[in-house]
């Protein structure tokens, strides 16, 4: 903001000592960085062991010395085992994106990284990243294990349709769906090498229309080592199925005490228990931590990104953010689009005309995202403005009600009739 007068300037030493640690795979720099109320401030550096015992010396080593507050990067998967030791001895840690402490490249050492940061931290020049409770950590980690699952799932997919149409038996061109009843009655008697009649006399009745395109599919018959590999790869489909259900059970079982808002959640198009459950274990328990929707949808990276140049706006694309959430709602996006008698469809529709369909469906996530904060933050369920709600509820309950009123004489001969007092 432009102005005249002199704006105050919050660039002031938040902690007396802090510091800053440098994570690696098997070693940890830590600087601890002093600034007395009057002289130079001073470092010192050391480094540590990322095994348990490194870990317990390094928080010897910062409670020794008194320190306020320590910062680190977020790199991998290596920030956690320091992190959550650095928790349970009661030191204050801080957790900040990689790219907002980001070092000239020709300048970076590990010391130099940890000093950085301890200035960084002692300043407090940039802004925490959102760090969830251990439980909701642990969640987390469940239902990412179990999208990676249903993607291993789907890459098996498209290897079973591939076997098939290589041998020239393209039934995935004449059904629906070749995993579902009918098509997994199909696959399971290629695979046992049962005649065309025995899998076609086997199938059910509301496929009967499509018999004669399922016959001519399957006139050519696979061979022992496509017989071998559509086997195998059954099999492999059949274990990972078995082990998303139990990954989605125990998921929901940990999120027992948040019932109301995975209900809350549920309440909204497109939105299921199981995209219910993931966008919680994401968000975690809490959402106040943002402030508002638009600086969760920024967390999130599903809202546009800002490039001003000379008084120019110019075009971005999205800013990078929490990929695992912005996929959970994207797919969301998709299911609420398609939902008639919905704001999303509308909405999507509209936007779809002039971005295009891949456009449209990120704006359509941030949008559900933005209701995501609100019905959570006033905890109530999901109420679409272009849904009348009371209309619905009576066309749903209206002949119950006609009848209950019938059986209490409150109708007689087509006609209310109202009980004398």
């Amino acid at each position: 903001m432009l102005t005249d007068e002199f704006q105050p300037d919050d660039f002031t030493i938040v902690h007396a000592c802090a510091a800053g640690l440098d994570v690696h795979k098997m070693q940890i720099t830590a600087t601890i960085r002093r600034q007395p109320p009057s002289g130079a401030a001073t470092t010192l550096t050391q480094a540590f062991s990322a095994l348990p015992s490194g870990l317990a010396a390094l928080c010897a080593w910062l409670q020794r010395h008194a320190v306020e507050a320590a910062l680190m990067e977020g790199t991998g998967v290596y920030w956690q085992a320091p992190f959550e030791a650095l928790e349970d001895a009661d030191l204050a840690v801080t957790l900040v994106n990689a790219h907002q402490v980001k070092q000239l490249k020709g300048h970076k050492t590990d010391v130099a990284d940890s000093v950085w940061l301890a200035r960084v931290c002692q300043f407090g020049l940039t802004s925490p990243s959102m760090i969830p409770p251990r439980t909701f950590r642990e969640l987390r980690n469940l239902s990412r294990h179990r999208r990676s699952l249903v993607a291993s799932a789907a890459s098996v997919r498209n290897r079973v349709h591939k076997v098939l149409d290589r041998s020239g038996i393209r039934i995935g061109g004449v059904l629906t769906d070749i995993f579902g009843k009918n098509g997994r009655l199909i696959i399971d008697g290629l695979i046992e090498g049962q005649s065309r009649s025995t899998i076609l006399g086997a199938l059910s009745a509301h496929v009967r229309r499509k018999l004669e395109l399922l016959e001519d599919a399957l006139t050519w018959s696979l061979s022992l080592t496509d017989r071998a590999l559509l086997g195998d790869l059954v099999t492999e489909l059949d274990a990972l199925e078995g082990r998303i259900k139990t990954f989605r059970d125990t998921l929901l079982v940990g999120l027992t005490p948040w019932q109301r808002q995975l209900e809350l959640l549920k309440s909204m198009p497109g939105v299921d228990v199981t995209a219910a459950a993931d966008i919680l274990a994401e968000l975690g328990p809490d959402l106040t931590v943002f402030g508002s929707a638009e600086r969760l949808a920024a967390w999130a990276g599903v809202c546009p990104g800002n490039h001003e140049s000379a008084g120019k706006r110019k075009p971005t694309r999205t800013r990078g953010g929490r990929r695992h959430l912005a996929a959970i709602l994207n797919q969301c996006a998709h299911a609420a689009a398609r939902t008639k008698d919905s704001q999303f469809h509308g909405y999507h529709k509209a936007l779809m005309l002039r971005r295009g369909y891949k456009r449209a469906i990120v704006a359509t996530a941030h949008k559900m995202l933005r209701s995501i904060w609100a019905i959570l933050r006033d905890d109530k369920p999901y109420r679409d403005p272009d849904v009348d709600y009371d209309a619905l509820h009576v066309d749903r309950n209206a002949s119950r009600w006609l009848r209950q009123l019938e059986a209490f004489d409150y109708i007689q001969n087509g006609k209310v009739v109202w009980p004398t007092a």
